[in-house]
């Protein structure tokens, strides 16, 4: 059986491990503690800055989605004009081609008349003509 005698010896080591407790508590625990509360000041203050992060960028996500809806809009209105613009452009062609088309028309027709005309006055020539022959031919005899 092991037997312990309380002696001066006692409280030397107990005046021991407490002074030894003291100084790890001074020279380990307390800088181990100071850098632990520093890392979770840090990683608090990197999570305040993930969220301020997260909301700026929501924000900008905002901001462009407006952006975006802005310029949809602007060309739309801008699609809606050049669809005007082309309208009257087409406008514009389409009556400058018929203009066009009918004095070629018109041109021609009177082309038409001044042949037909012509062709009309020598037929007149060759009436004249032919129905003095065929006098000749039914009398049997010239006319002159």
């Amino acid at each position: 059986m092991v037997s312990i005698d309380i002696d001066s010896s006692l409280f030397w080591q107990i005046g021991n491990f407490l002074v030894l407790l003291v100084a790890l508590n001074y020279l380990l625990y307390r800088p181990i503690r100071g850098i632990i509360k520093q890392r979770a000041e840090k990683f608090a203050q990197l999570g305040s800055d993930i969220t301020a992060s997260e909301e700026g960028a929501k924000a900008k996500e905002a901001e462009m989605e407006a952006e975006l809806a802005d310029a949809r809009r602007q060309g739309a209105e801008l699609r809606e004009e050049m669809k005007g613009q082309g309208h009257g452009t087409e406008r514009e062609i389409v009556e400058a081609a018929t203009a066009e088309m009918e004095a070629a028309v018109a041109k021609v027709r009177s082309e038409i008349e001044s042949e037909i005309g012509g062709a009309r006055d020598d037929l007149k020539g060759q009436v004249q003509t032919f129905g003095q022959e065929l006098a000749q031919k039914l009398l049997g005899r010239s006319l002159q």
